[in-house]
């Protein structure tokens, strides 16, 4: 028998990231108000990681901590929620899970790969599984599945397209189906011990990284790579990587600046909660690095390559209608394909005259990397201070 189930009583707002956008949402849903910049640090904060293996176009640079299947659980369970991470190999299982979530009467907080999320207008072989948004309503007869992803308005993709986007098997990160099974708390306690694990999960992966690729130690290790890019990439591929690196940085679900500029909320915020007013001249810190974040962003697309800039300027719009979600945006952002489309094969002719504005994005990398070891020298101090009697 075919179901109609609508959640409804959702507050619209535009979303920072993926995963903090969902939860805000779901939580919301529930009376619990956070911000997403306190979930953000919840989970875990920032970081840095630099990755890429033979079978990917380029390399994935991410400036988040936390792998993508723990983030919202950590955070889930330092604000005080029980939760558990459902995942399958099963695409009909995976939909009961999610139908019997709605049928309990709360939003599922599901992961997919945008490339097959028709509202994206993105590339086919654009794939990203570790996207994450609140599935609030389905309508089996109409075949509807209603999403709120970042958007400021809800969004909707057909059962088949949201059962592709949740059984991608793309690397680096298949969804596998995941969903999130949330018990919340009936009010939001006291965050302090949250706060103050995440500080310093987000200090050791930053200062004390496991591999080479990941936190202080990855962002040198860029520096060194990124120059080196026109010997490893060539043509579409080397392009791929110079729009992801804009991309990732401040497009794609950070709220700007790597999650720099939310990570500098976040600790203002926590000053007050943990009684330390220091981490308030680290959230300044931190916001001198968010600014060359996002010039590190524009250098890879630099105004001095007309059509590189253009193409900024494209995914710049683009990602303004994504966020707005107005009537026509699908249409508009599919307009702005096209011409980016078109752009690529002009500036894959320009990249065959070497990018030597890499050596600047280099040097960029290299000075916000002394500043984020200062700050995070400094935030490490801040926690570890010992308690006054």
């Amino acid at each position: 028998m075919s179901e109609r189930l609508i959640l409804e009583g959702f507050e619209p707002f535009i979303g920072k990231h993926c995963e903090t956008t969902a939860l805000k949402r779901a939580l919301g849903y529930n009376g619990l108000t956070l911000s997403e910049e306190m979930l953000l640090g919840l989970g875990g904060g920032i970081g840095v990681i630099y990755w890429y293996m033979k079978m990917m176009p380029c390399p994935f640079v991410g400036g988040r901590n936390g792998k993508v299947a723990e983030f919202a659980v950590t955070a889930c369970r330092r604000l005080g929620a029980e939760v558990t991470m459902i995942e399958t190999a099963s695409a009909k299982k995976g939909y009961e899970e999610l139908k019997a979530l709605l049928r309990s009467g709360e939003p599922a907080v599901v992961y997919l790969d945008m490339a097959y999320l028709p509202y994206f207008a993105m590339p086919d072989e654009a794939h990203f599984g570790g996207h994450v948004v609140a599935v609030f309503g389905l309508d089996e007869d109409r075949d509807i599945v209603h999403i709120y992803d970042r958007g400021r308005n809800p969004v909707t993709v057909s059962t088949a397209d949201l059962a592709r986007a949740r059984g991608s098997k793309f690397p680096p990160f298949p969804p596998k189906h995941r969903l999130l099974k949330i018990k919340y708390p009936t009010e939001i306690g006291d965050l302090s011990t949250g706060i103050v694990d995440g500080i310093l999960d987000c200090c050791h992966n930053m200062l004390k990284p496991p591999i080479k690729n990941i936190g202080l130690a990855g962002m040198q290790k860029w520096a060194e790579l990124v120059v080196k890019w026109p010997e490893q990439f060539k043509g579409l591929n080397l392009l791929g990587a110079l729009m992801n690196g804009f991309m990732y940085i401040e497009v794609a679900g950070t709220g700007g600046s790597a999650f720099r500029s939310m990570y500098a909320k976040f600790l203002e915020e926590a000053s007050s909660i943990i009684g330390k007013p220091a981490l308030k001249e680290v959230a300044e810190t931190m916001r001198k690095s968010a600014v060359i974040w996002s010039q590190i962003a524009s250098e890879f697309l630099p105004d001095s390559w007309p059509n590189l800039k253009r193409m900024r300027q494209l995914i710049i719009e683009k990602n303004q209608l994504f966020e707005e979600q107005e009537q026509g945006a699908l249409d508009a952002m599919t307009t702005i394909n096209h011409e980016l489309d078109g752009l690529m094969i002009k500036a894959v002719e320009d990249l065959k005259k070497p990018p030597a504005f890499l050596t600047d994005v280099q040097k960029s990398i290299l000075r916000c990397r002394d500043i984020e070891s200062q700050a995070f020298q400094m935030l490490s101090s801040i926690m570890n201070e010992p308690k006054a009697s």
